[in-house]
Protein backbone atom coordinates (compact mmCIF):
# COMPACT_ATOMS: atom_id res chain seq x y z
CA UNK A 1 0.00 0.00 0.00
CA UNK A 2 1.10 3.24 -1.02
CA UNK A 3 -0.61 4.73 2.31
CA UNK A 4 -1.80 3.56 5.27
CA UNK A 5 -5.44 4.24 6.11
CA UNK A 6 -7.36 3.45 8.71
CA UNK A 7 -11.12 2.90 7.70
CA UNK A 8 -13.96 0.57 8.34
CA UNK A 9 -17.00 0.10 6.56
CA UNK A 10 -18.81 -2.62 8.90
CA UNK A 11 -21.18 -4.28 6.68
CA UNK A 12 -23.85 -6.72 7.58
CA UNK A 13 -25.51 -7.94 4.09
CA UNK A 14 -26.42 -10.93 2.85
CA UNK A 15 -25.23 -12.42 -0.90
CA UNK A 16 -23.78 -13.02 -4.70
CA UNK A 17 -21.26 -14.55 -8.07
CA UNK A 18 -19.23 -14.95 -12.41
CA UNK A 19 -16.48 -15.74 -15.35
CA UNK A 20 -13.08 -16.39 -16.17
CA UNK A 21 -10.73 -13.61 -17.38
CA UNK A 22 -7.26 -11.77 -16.87
CA UNK A 23 -7.34 -11.33 -13.40
CA UNK A 24 -4.26 -11.11 -11.46
CA UNK A 25 -4.52 -13.76 -8.40
CA UNK A 26 -1.84 -14.42 -6.27
CA UNK A 27 -0.20 -14.99 -2.66
CA UNK A 28 -1.85 -18.46 -2.57
CA UNK A 29 -0.78 -19.53 0.66
CA UNK A 30 -0.58 -23.46 2.28
CA UNK A 31 -3.67 -22.79 3.64
CA UNK A 32 -5.26 -21.92 0.47
CA UNK A 33 -7.53 -24.11 -1.66
CA UNK A 34 -6.18 -24.12 -5.19
CA UNK A 35 -8.18 -22.49 -7.86
CA UNK A 36 -10.81 -24.15 -10.51
CA UNK A 37 -11.97 -23.00 -13.70
CA UNK A 38 -15.71 -22.89 -13.67
CA UNK A 39 -17.95 -23.12 -16.67
CA UNK A 40 -20.98 -24.30 -15.37
CA UNK A 41 -24.35 -21.33 -16.80
CA UNK A 42 -25.97 -22.14 -13.16
CA UNK A 43 -23.26 -21.02 -11.26
CA UNK A 44 -23.76 -17.58 -12.99
CA UNK A 45 -20.71 -17.39 -15.37
CA UNK A 46 -20.33 -14.33 -17.84
CA UNK A 47 -19.54 -15.66 -21.34
CA UNK A 48 -18.75 -12.24 -22.78
CA UNK A 49 -15.00 -11.39 -23.68
CA UNK A 50 -15.41 -7.77 -23.29
CA UNK A 51 -13.05 -6.56 -20.37
CA UNK A 52 -14.29 -2.89 -19.94
CA UNK A 53 -17.12 -0.82 -17.98
CA UNK A 54 -17.60 2.14 -20.44
CA UNK A 55 -15.85 5.36 -20.25
CA UNK A 56 -14.61 4.83 -16.78
CA UNK A 57 -10.97 4.40 -17.29
CA UNK A 58 -10.12 8.08 -18.02
CA UNK A 59 -12.33 10.83 -15.98
CA UNK A 60 -11.49 14.45 -14.74
CA UNK A 61 -13.90 16.00 -12.84
CA UNK A 62 -14.24 19.36 -11.75
CA UNK A 63 -13.92 17.98 -7.70
CA UNK A 64 -10.23 17.12 -7.99
CA UNK A 65 -10.72 13.71 -8.45
CA UNK A 66 -8.84 12.56 -11.26
CA UNK A 67 -9.24 8.89 -12.59
CA UNK A 68 -6.15 7.96 -15.57
CA UNK A 69 -5.03 4.65 -14.72
CA UNK A 70 -5.39 1.87 -16.51
CA UNK A 71 -3.39 -1.10 -14.44
CA UNK A 72 -5.56 -3.18 -12.81
CA UNK A 73 -5.46 -3.38 -8.50
CA UNK A 74 -4.09 -6.41 -7.73
CA UNK A 75 -6.43 -8.79 -5.20
CA UNK A 76 -3.93 -10.72 -3.23
CA UNK A 77 -6.17 -13.72 -2.35
CA UNK A 78 -5.70 -15.47 0.71
CA UNK A 79 -8.29 -18.19 1.20
CA UNK A 80 -8.31 -20.54 3.98
CA UNK A 81 -9.00 -24.58 3.52
CA UNK A 82 -11.93 -24.08 6.01
CA UNK A 83 -13.64 -23.23 2.92
CA UNK A 84 -15.95 -25.61 1.23
CA UNK A 85 -14.34 -26.22 -2.63
CA UNK A 86 -17.88 -25.58 -4.09
CA UNK A 87 -17.14 -21.94 -2.50
CA UNK A 88 -13.67 -21.35 -3.30
CA UNK A 89 -14.25 -22.05 -7.27
CA UNK A 90 -17.65 -19.43 -6.67
CA UNK A 91 -15.29 -16.77 -5.00
CA UNK A 92 -13.06 -16.73 -8.27
CA UNK A 93 -15.85 -16.84 -10.40
CA UNK A 94 -17.17 -14.05 -9.02
CA UNK A 95 -14.08 -11.73 -8.92
CA UNK A 96 -12.89 -12.92 -12.46
CA UNK A 97 -16.17 -12.06 -13.35
CA UNK A 98 -16.13 -8.69 -11.47
CA UNK A 99 -12.83 -7.09 -12.56
CA UNK A 100 -14.30 -7.59 -16.23
CA UNK A 101 -17.41 -5.78 -15.57
CA UNK A 102 -16.20 -3.31 -13.47
CA UNK A 103 -12.16 -3.05 -13.48
CA UNK A 104 -10.78 -1.61 -10.43
CA UNK A 105 -8.10 0.28 -11.44
CA UNK A 106 -4.66 2.25 -9.81
CA UNK A 107 -6.14 5.72 -9.28
CA UNK A 108 -6.09 5.65 -5.74
CA UNK A 109 -4.71 2.44 -4.06
CA UNK A 110 -2.51 -0.23 -5.72
CA UNK A 111 -3.16 -3.65 -3.95
CA UNK A 112 -5.94 -5.30 -1.46
CA UNK A 113 -4.84 -8.06 0.42
CA UNK A 114 -8.20 -10.26 0.39
CA UNK A 115 -8.73 -12.82 3.60
CA UNK A 116 -10.83 -15.31 3.37
CA UNK A 117 -12.19 -17.89 6.29
CA UNK A 118 -15.57 -20.30 7.15
CA UNK A 119 -16.41 -18.84 10.92
CA UNK A 120 -15.82 -22.44 12.44
CA UNK A 121 -12.20 -21.86 11.88
CA UNK A 122 -10.57 -19.83 14.93
CA UNK A 123 -8.99 -16.64 13.34
CA UNK A 124 -6.63 -18.45 11.12
CA UNK A 125 -5.12 -14.95 9.93
CA UNK A 126 -5.04 -12.88 13.09
CA UNK A 127 -1.68 -12.73 12.64
CA UNK A 128 -2.19 -10.28 9.54
CA UNK A 129 -5.67 -9.09 10.36
CA UNK A 130 -5.70 -9.33 14.08
CA UNK A 131 -9.28 -9.58 15.32
CA UNK A 132 -11.17 -8.54 12.00
CA UNK A 133 -14.25 -10.68 11.67
CA UNK A 134 -17.50 -10.72 9.86
CA UNK A 135 -17.05 -8.53 6.15
CA UNK A 136 -15.51 -5.35 5.51
CA UNK A 137 -12.99 -3.34 3.80
CA UNK A 138 -10.97 -2.43 6.92
CA UNK A 139 -7.10 -2.14 7.88
CA UNK A 140 -4.41 -1.51 10.72
CA UNK A 141 -1.41 -0.33 10.91
CA UNK A 142 0.13 -2.38 8.61
CA UNK A 143 -2.07 -1.91 5.52
CA UNK A 144 -5.99 -2.27 4.45
CA UNK A 145 -7.36 -5.49 3.56
CA UNK A 146 -10.33 -7.37 2.73
CA UNK A 147 -12.36 -9.39 5.05
CA UNK A 148 -14.58 -12.27 4.36
CA UNK A 149 -15.57 -14.34 7.14
CA UNK A 150 -18.49 -16.94 5.72
CA UNK A 151 -20.55 -17.73 8.29
CA UNK A 152 -20.82 -21.55 9.22
CA UNK A 153 -24.71 -21.51 8.71
CA UNK A 154 -24.93 -20.00 5.52
CA UNK A 155 -23.11 -23.33 4.17
CA UNK A 156 -25.35 -25.31 6.21
CA UNK A 157 -29.21 -23.33 4.92
CA UNK A 158 -27.22 -22.19 1.74
CA UNK A 159 -27.58 -19.18 1.89
CA UNK A 160 -27.45 -16.79 -1.26
CA UNK A 161 -25.32 -14.03 1.25
CA UNK A 162 -22.18 -16.40 1.02
CA UNK A 163 -22.21 -15.39 -2.40
CA UNK A 164 -23.49 -11.97 -2.72
CA UNK A 165 -20.85 -10.63 0.03
CA UNK A 166 -18.07 -11.01 -2.43
CA UNK A 167 -19.96 -8.75 -5.05
CA UNK A 168 -20.85 -6.21 -1.96
CA UNK A 169 -17.45 -5.75 -1.32
CA UNK A 170 -15.83 -5.59 -4.71
CA UNK A 171 -17.95 -2.90 -5.57
CA UNK A 172 -16.28 -1.30 -2.38
CA UNK A 173 -13.30 -1.84 -3.76
CA UNK A 174 -14.53 -0.06 -7.01
CA UNK A 175 -16.01 2.84 -4.96
CA UNK A 176 -12.24 3.42 -3.48
CA UNK A 177 -10.77 3.15 -6.80
CA UNK A 178 -12.73 5.69 -8.37
CA UNK A 179 -13.44 8.33 -6.02
CA UNK A 180 -10.32 9.54 -3.61
CA UNK A 181 -12.45 11.17 -0.42
CA UNK A 182 -13.97 7.34 -0.50
CA UNK A 183 -10.91 6.03 -0.35
CA UNK A 184 -9.91 8.31 1.94
CA UNK A 185 -12.84 8.02 3.97
CA UNK A 186 -13.70 11.73 3.78
CA UNK A 187 -17.35 10.58 1.95
CA UNK A 188 -19.75 8.50 4.38
CA UNK A 189 -23.09 9.12 3.94
CA UNK A 190 -24.33 5.69 4.51
CA UNK A 191 -27.35 5.16 1.89
CA UNK A 192 -25.59 6.50 -0.91
CA UNK A 193 -22.25 4.13 0.03
CA UNK A 194 -23.93 1.24 1.24
CA UNK A 195 -27.18 1.40 -0.75
CA UNK A 196 -25.15 1.55 -3.98
CA UNK A 197 -23.16 -1.66 -3.08
CA UNK A 198 -26.25 -3.59 -1.98
CA UNK A 199 -27.93 -2.74 -5.29
CA UNK A 200 -24.98 -3.82 -6.96
CA UNK A 201 -24.79 -7.37 -5.39
CA UNK A 202 -28.61 -7.65 -5.88
CA UNK A 203 -28.60 -7.17 -9.79
CA UNK A 204 -25.34 -9.16 -9.69
CA UNK A 205 -26.97 -12.37 -8.14
CA UNK A 206 -30.53 -11.46 -9.52
CA UNK A 207 -28.45 -11.95 -12.89
CA UNK A 208 -26.28 -14.79 -12.08
CA UNK A 209 -28.37 -16.74 -9.91
CA UNK A 210 -31.85 -16.65 -10.68
CA UNK A 211 -32.59 -15.34 -7.07
CA UNK A 212 -34.38 -11.97 -6.53
CA UNK A 213 -32.11 -10.72 -3.43
CA UNK A 214 -34.27 -7.55 -3.47
CA UNK A 215 -37.29 -9.86 -2.15
CA UNK A 216 -35.99 -12.24 -0.27
CA UNK A 217 -33.63 -10.27 1.60
CA UNK A 218 -33.50 -6.23 0.95
CA UNK A 219 -37.46 -6.76 2.18
CA UNK A 220 -37.16 -5.15 5.39
CA UNK A 221 -37.86 -1.35 4.89
CA UNK A 222 -38.01 0.66 7.65
CA UNK A 223 -40.86 3.67 7.56
CA UNK A 224 -39.13 6.18 8.52
CA UNK A 225 -37.25 5.58 4.90
CA UNK A 226 -40.31 7.66 3.32
CA UNK A 227 -41.05 9.76 6.65
CA UNK A 228 -37.30 10.64 7.84
CA UNK A 229 -35.16 9.48 5.46
CA UNK A 230 -32.16 12.08 6.66
CA UNK A 231 -31.34 9.34 9.31
CA UNK A 232 -29.43 7.27 6.73
CA UNK A 233 -26.99 9.56 6.14
CA UNK A 234 -25.33 8.30 9.24
CA UNK A 235 -23.62 5.05 9.85
CA UNK A 236 -25.24 4.94 13.36
CA UNK A 237 -28.71 5.14 11.98
CA UNK A 238 -31.28 1.94 12.97
CA UNK A 239 -33.83 0.44 10.76
CA UNK A 240 -31.77 -0.71 8.11
CA UNK A 241 -31.79 -4.31 8.40
CA UNK A 242 -29.22 -5.61 5.43
CA UNK A 243 -29.50 -2.53 4.13
CA UNK A 244 -33.08 -2.62 3.36
CA UNK A 245 -33.37 1.24 3.88
CA UNK A 246 -30.68 2.56 2.52
CA UNK A 247 -31.52 0.16 -1.27
CA UNK A 248 -35.01 1.52 -0.97
CA UNK A 249 -33.90 5.25 -0.89
CA UNK A 250 -31.10 3.90 -3.53
CA UNK A 251 -33.86 2.57 -6.10
CA UNK A 252 -36.44 5.03 -5.11
CA UNK A 253 -33.70 7.78 -6.47
CA UNK A 254 -33.36 5.51 -10.03
CA UNK A 255 -37.40 5.87 -10.21
CA UNK A 256 -37.30 10.31 -9.64
CA UNK A 257 -34.54 9.82 -12.30
CA UNK A 258 -36.32 8.38 -14.54
CA UNK A 259 -39.63 10.33 -14.32
CA UNK A 260 -36.72 13.01 -15.66
CA UNK A 261 -36.22 11.41 -18.72
CA UNK A 262 -33.36 9.07 -17.94
CA UNK A 263 -33.14 4.82 -18.53
CA UNK A 264 -33.19 3.01 -15.98
CA UNK A 265 -30.41 1.83 -17.01
CA UNK A 266 -28.62 5.09 -17.00
CA UNK A 267 -30.37 5.95 -14.00
CA UNK A 268 -28.58 3.34 -11.93
CA UNK A 269 -24.88 4.02 -13.66
CA UNK A 270 -25.50 7.70 -12.47
CA UNK A 271 -25.63 6.31 -8.86
CA UNK A 272 -23.35 3.58 -8.47
CA UNK A 273 -20.97 5.29 -10.46
CA UNK A 274 -21.12 8.80 -12.02
CA UNK A 275 -21.72 10.38 -8.33
CA UNK A 276 -18.76 8.97 -7.15
CA UNK A 277 -16.28 9.86 -9.80
CA UNK A 278 -17.07 13.01 -9.28
CA UNK A 279 -15.65 12.91 -5.97
CA UNK A 280 -18.05 14.04 -3.23
CA UNK A 281 -17.05 14.61 0.54
CA UNK A 282 -18.65 15.28 3.58
CA UNK A 283 -18.79 19.01 3.00
CA UNK A 284 -19.65 19.23 -0.82
CA UNK A 285 -21.54 15.98 -1.60
CA UNK A 286 -25.00 17.42 -1.54
CA UNK A 287 -24.06 20.28 -4.18
CA UNK A 288 -22.56 17.03 -6.07
CA UNK A 289 -25.58 15.24 -5.89
CA UNK A 290 -27.65 18.24 -7.49
CA UNK A 291 -25.13 18.55 -10.39
CA UNK A 292 -25.16 14.80 -10.77
CA UNK A 293 -28.70 14.52 -10.58
CA UNK A 294 -30.48 17.71 -11.21
CA UNK A 295 -32.24 17.33 -8.08
CA UNK A 296 -31.50 18.88 -4.66
CA UNK A 297 -31.34 16.18 -1.74
CA UNK A 298 -34.00 18.07 0.01
CA UNK A 299 -36.41 17.65 -3.30
CA UNK A 300 -35.83 13.93 -3.26
CA UNK A 301 -36.07 13.34 0.30
CA UNK A 302 -39.29 14.92 0.52
CA UNK A 303 -40.13 12.88 -2.69
CA UNK A 304 -39.80 9.80 -0.76
CA UNK A 305 -43.40 10.44 1.46
CA UNK A 306 -45.43 9.27 -2.17
CA UNK A 307 -43.42 6.00 -1.92
CA UNK A 308 -44.45 3.00 0.35
CA UNK A 309 -41.84 1.42 2.58
CA UNK A 310 -42.53 -1.63 0.67
CA UNK A 311 -39.35 -2.86 -1.80
CA UNK A 312 -41.58 -4.32 -4.05
CA UNK A 313 -42.44 -0.81 -4.84
CA UNK A 314 -39.13 -0.35 -6.53
CA UNK A 315 -37.62 -3.24 -7.80
CA UNK A 316 -35.60 -2.69 -11.02
CA UNK A 317 -36.75 -4.52 -14.42
CA UNK A 318 -35.74 -7.85 -14.54
CA UNK A 319 -34.07 -7.68 -17.48
CA UNK A 320 -31.66 -5.34 -16.27
CA UNK A 321 -27.91 -5.93 -16.18
CA UNK A 322 -24.62 -5.35 -14.88
CA UNK A 323 -23.27 -4.92 -18.56
CA UNK A 324 -26.17 -2.76 -19.87
CA UNK A 325 -25.27 -0.29 -16.63
CA UNK A 326 -21.88 -0.29 -16.99
CA UNK A 327 -21.68 -0.15 -20.45
CA UNK A 328 -24.07 2.15 -21.62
Amino acid sequence: MSRLLIILFTLTIISCGKDTADFDISSITNDTLQRDTINSDSSGNDNSTDDNSGDSNSNTNNTGNVNTSEIKVIFNSNVHSSLPKEWVEQYYVILDTLNKRIPVFTNNYEELDIYAWNSNANRPFSSQIGDASGACICGNDQGRYMVLEIPEEEFTYRSMHRYSVIAHEFFHAFQMSISSNFNSGDFRVKWLSEGPAAVFESIYVREHYDYNYFIFDQDRVDNEATTNPSIYENYDSGGDSNYSSSVFMTLALVKELVKLNHTESNAIRMIVKDFQERNPSTSNWKDVFEEVFAISVNTFYGSLSSYQPDINTVIPSEDLTLKGIFNN
